[in-house]
């Protein structure tokens, strides 16, 4: 089954093969689009109910099915879909009504072939318009937090890109970073900004079912499939068809399980357990792990035709002591959004405590985070900001053990070293908050460019 808008792909469909043809030569020699052509409106019917296409345009009056009809269920199973119908004179009322369901444009028979070409134009125009507005609304969502993904700094600023880039495209996504980066969050985002936002967003962590359950819970099955199968059961990639399904923890599947998702993303279609035949899905999937999965496969623990299918796109997640820059805006969102569930004031958190949880290393990343937010804000009393001392003990001791190594605290201390070693982090976060650009990172440190230059160079050396 053909992805959602790969390009300006253009169905045309006419029961006389020569008007059809005339059409599709201006379109893919005169205007340089894909183009399809189908002759018989049942099996065009067919057709787009199954696969999306940019633009259609059909003949009104055709044996058996109407255009009227394909229309209707074009824009039915895919909104977005524009619809140009072909008419003649006697029945230009029918195509009046047929932009009252929602068709985008009519043209009258006999047509000029310059008529075509710019209704066409037109349709196009609009939908480029449609993508550009889609795009700024990404845009405002994600960098508002709209979908509790929070962050400025530039791993971030990188992330939000991809994001918005892969969101309109249909190919496979594989999310990868530590536990607790947000990956699930990302997912949701890539869905909420696709054109298959109104469609289900089905999440399944692969790690959670038992390795005996994963297949049914996945692909479904028949009743009497197997032991204490009472009833049919429908899978979790049926349930998102035309919507987008998160497999998360992929690494832990089973090679055997890897095989079927293979198949899945080749044919577009699954079999459940104890069926006879497979079922047609138009399923996007984004896929994520905390795993190495190029160890994995090193291993013979992980298919590496999947993982070449898998990331398509891939959008690697930073942990967030790489980014503690954030960890302000982390902890503000954070208050509104557990304060507005507890129906309590939001209470902010003191300047040192801020400071305090920026020194933390975070192994647990954004999740350990929120968890700490609100923690604090369940337990804090009176109205006085939030300190350091109403913080976690692993926190406060986390951060004194990260800027301390032990061998500080036992004999003499090498000022010489301790002073390249605090150095050498100032610089590494310094070009973090930067983007690894030399010039902002030398005036955020106060040095000039070429003495940054020569400190990377020796800190490289060493």
């Amino acid at each position: 089954m053909s992805n959602i808008w790969q390009g300006n792909v253009i169905l045309i469909i006419d029961d006389d093969p020569h008007v059809a043809e005339v059409l599709a030569r201006l379109i893919t020699k005169g205007m340089g689009h894909e183009c399809r052509t189908c002759f018989n409106s049942s099996e065009a019917l067919e057709m787009v109910k199954k696969q999306p296409f940019e633009l259609i345009i059909t003949d009104l009056v055709m044996p058996r099915v109407s255009g009227l009809d394909i229309a209707k269920t074009a824009l039915a199973a895919y909104p977005d879909t524009l619809v140009i119908v072909v008419t003649g004179h006697r029945s230009l009322e029918t195509g009046i009504s047929a932009l009252r369901i929602g068709v985008y444009d009519y043209i009258l028979k006999p047509f000029k072939l310059d008529e075509v070409r710019h209704a066409v134009q037109r349709a196009l125009e609009r939908r480029t318009l449609l993508e550009e507005n889609r795009n700024l609304k990404s845009q405002l969502a994600l960098h508002e937090g709209k979908w509790e993904i929070v962050g400025k700094s530039p791993s971030m600023e990188h992330v939000y890109s991809l994001i918005q880039r892969a969101a309109p495209a249909q190919s496979t996504v594989l999310v990868t970073g530590e536990s607790g980066t947000g990956k699930e969050l990302v997912a949701r985002a890539i869905h909420k900004l696709s054109q298959r936002s109104e469609a289900p967003f089905v999440s399944v962590n692969c790690g959670a079912i038992p390795d005996n359950l994963l297949e049914s819970e996945l692909f479904g099955h028949r009743k009497g499939a197997f032991t204490d199968a009472d009833s049919d059961r429908t899978g979790r990639f049926v349930q998102a068809d035309r919507g987008t399904i998160f497999l998360d923890e992929i690494g832990v599947m089973p090679l055997r399980l890897q095989v079927k998702l293979l198949r899945v993303i080749q044919e577009r279609e699954v079999t459940p357990l104890g069926a006879d035949k497979p079922i047609q899905v138009d399923v996007r999937i984004v896929a994520a792990t905390n795993a190495e999965l190029s160890e994995m496969i090193a291993r013979g623990d992980f298919r590496d035709d999947l993982y070449y299918r898998l990331k398509v796109i891939s959008i690697k997640l930073p942990p967030l002591r790489d980014r503690l820059d954030d960890v302000p805006r982390l902890v503000n969102h954070f208050i509104r959004k557990h304060a507005g569930r507890m129906g309590v004031e939001p209470k902010p958190f003191s300047r040192e405590a801020i400071h305090t949880l920026q020194l933390f290393h975070w192994p647990g990343n954004v999740r350990q985070l929120e968890n700490v937010v609100e923690s604090c804000l369940s337990l804090s009393i009176g109205g006085e900001p939030i300190d350091v001392n109403e913080l976690p003990d692993e926190v406060v001791q986390g951060r004194s053990s990260r800027h301390i190594p032990p061998e500080w605290t036992e004999g003499p201390i090498d000022l010489a070293a301790a002073v390249a070693q605090f150095e050498r982090e100032l610089i590494e976060r310094a070009m973090d908050r930067c983007g690894s650009v030399k010039t902002k990172a030398a005036k955020l440190l106060g040095i000039k460019r070429t003495t940054l230059i020569e400190k990377l160079k020796r800190m490289e050396e060493a």
